[in-house]
């Protein structure tokens, strides 16, 4: 029995609901690598919880409440992440204009992505959390004067990065 520890049974229960569990997961998350992570993830919390497992209902209800509870904490950190981008591409000013256009040629994200870790916490933190300077001064443990160096130093390495993309563009 899985619930005593034993590991043939668990690997039992793995071939047995994969397939299931991924077709759920892949319904809500429409990405098969996210569905994949998905799965995997939920398989790794009902192999930790096993013992605690207290059998109210079937291991299928239980491992399927974990994979659609996964599936909802994945979209919504999607939606935050979405979020966050509209905010930063609405708030980042290239020269005179706006990005509008430049939306379409430069994946926004990847050029963030690409940002030292601490630029990438601040402009999420600010824009993307909607905290204020002083709380993410305060969340981070760092001076305001440095969040407001990091904010200033991330701003313009995107910006420059975007115009360099521009003009690759055109």
């Amino acid at each position: 029995m899985s619930q005593s520890g034993d590991k043939d049974a668990f690997a039992q229960l793995v071939q047995k609901y994969s397939p299931d569990a991924y077709r759920t997961a892949f319904m809500v998350l429409r990405s098969s690598v996210d569905a994949e992570d998905v799965v995997q993830e939920a398989f790794l919390t009902c192999y930790r919880k096993i013992v605690s497992f207290r059998m109210d209902s079937s291991f299928k209800t239980w491992l399927y409440r974990i994979v659609v509870n996964l599936c909802y904490d994945k979209l919504r950190k999607m939606n935050r992440e979405a979020a966050a981008m509209n905010k930063w591409s609405s708030n980042l000013k290239i020269g005179e204009g706006n990005m509008d256009g430049v939306e379409n040629q430069i994946d926004l994200k990847d050029v963030i992505s690409g940002l030292k870790p601490e630029h990438r916490l601040v402009l999420t933190l600010y824009y993307g959390m909607d905290f204020s300077i002083q709380k993410v001064a305060q969340t981070l443990g760092v001076p305001v004067g440095t969040v407001k160096s990091r904010l200033n130093s991330a701003r313009n390495l995107i910006r420059e990065r975007l115009e360099r993309g521009q003009e690759y563009a055109l």
